[in-house]
């Protein structure tokens, strides 16, 4: 049995600093736009879920969905299920705005990190075992 215990912790650590992060935004503790640095907010989109992404597939140990006759990994559905939510709360919120941009960004970097998880071999036993 494939042990992934550090990866789960890895994840709810991972999880914690990602609501800190959020929560912090909407009570305005911490800027959400960075005017010296261009496209911050974008990049940082893109890092911080795709991150979330990457820890998140190898904590649910690569475990995949069947759509279509078509094997997907479930993490990306979930982590771009909770982008989309918090864009929309964004869209509602008076001091934080609703972008399309912040959302392909957090969709790129899904993927991408997403496909570097898939890369990552979880079975490192496996050599010492031959």
């Amino acid at each position: 049995m494939k042990s992934n215990r550090h990866w789960v912790f890895a994840f709810w650590f991972y999880f914690g600093i990602l609501m800190f992060i959020s929560i912090s935004a909407y009570l305005k503790i911490i800027p959400v736009e960075m005017p010296r640095f261009p496209y911050f907010d974008t990049i940082m989109h893109f890092l911080l879920l795709g991150i979330a992404a990457y820890l998140g597939h190898l904590a649910l140990n690569k475990r995949k969905i069947e759509i279509f006759n078509i094997s997907l990994p479930l993490t990306p559905f979930i982590v771009i299920f909770f982008c989309i939510l918090d864009e929309i709360l964004q869209f509602f919120t008076p001091h934080r705005s609703f972008d399309l941009v912040d959302l392909a960004a957090d969709l790129c970097g899904v993927v991408l990190f997403t496909w570097l998880a898939e890369r990552q071999n979880l079975n490192k036993s496996q050599k010492t075992q031959i």
